[in-house]
């Protein structure tokens, strides 16, 4: 059953959930979450297809409205802040509200690469993706913060001067 649903039905049902979260890696998990859990429970289902496609627009809509709960509250407290305690007090403010602009995989790479001092082989197995992912991640995080923080891209190789 789950062999036909992968070759009839799976690229399919991931393009659809991926219009819905606008993220494609998001809904291959959202897809692979609900495959697993048919087959895991075992559970008895009628049309795989169907469950399946319900499960993971469930999971990325519950997705969506956690981040979004997420920073509404982030936003709160950030706008409660009425007294500035010093400059670093107002740059962690930023630093903070910055990060909240990069994607859950870039946050998770910044904070175990930046603030555990974590290898990027250990980010790589502590997410379990590719070292080569976890650069991408970190790359492409920086050229956020760069341009959120300091409202200037990042420079391109060939800017760069080699040595």
């Amino acid at each position: 059953m789950i062999r036909e649903f992968v070759a009839r039905d799976y690229e399919r049902i991931v393009r659809v959930v991926a219009v819905v979260s606008g993220d494609r890696a998001r809904a291959e998990d959202a897809v692979q979450d609900a495959v697993v859990d048919v087959w895991v429970k075992r559970r008895p289902v009628n049309d795989m297809a169907s469950w399946v496609t319900t499960v993971a627009m469930n999971r990325v809509r519950s997705s969506h409205r956690r981040r979004a709960a997420e920073r509404r509250a982030f936003d709160r407290l950030a706008s409660r802040a009425t007294r500035v305690e010093s400059d670093a007090a107002i740059a962690d403010a930023r630093l903070a509200r910055a990060l909240g602009t990069l994607s859950d995989a870039q946050r998770e790479a910044v904070a175990l690469h930046y603030l555990l001092d974590m290898s990027v082989a250990d980010v790589a197995r502590q997410l379990g993706v590719t070292e080569g992912t976890v650069k991408t991640h970190l790359h492409r995080a920086r050229a956020t913060l760069r341009t959120t923080l300091d409202g200037r891209p990042e420079p391109e190789e060939s800017d760069c001067v080699r040595s």
